[in-house]
């Protein structure tokens, strides 16, 4: 896998994650922490997507 590959499912996972997270914490009462903490993922998955979309042009 290359660095682009790689960066845009860890991305995508974490957006992912942070959703799920929001979805599961709204819908129980037993994991109501995870509404509270549904943030911290989406910085990761912010960062990441912006890494693999920055491209160094290539010489040749």
């Amino acid at each position: 896998m290359n660095k682009k590959t790689t960066f845009t499912v860890l991305g995508v996972l974490a957006l992912a994650a942070s959703a799920v997270m929001y979805k599961v914490g709204s819908s129980s009462s037993h994991l109501s922490e995870l509404k509270d903490f549904w943030w911290i993922p989406a910085p990761l998955g912010i960062i990441c997507l912006l890494v693999a979309g920055s491209s160094k042009p290539k010489n040749g």
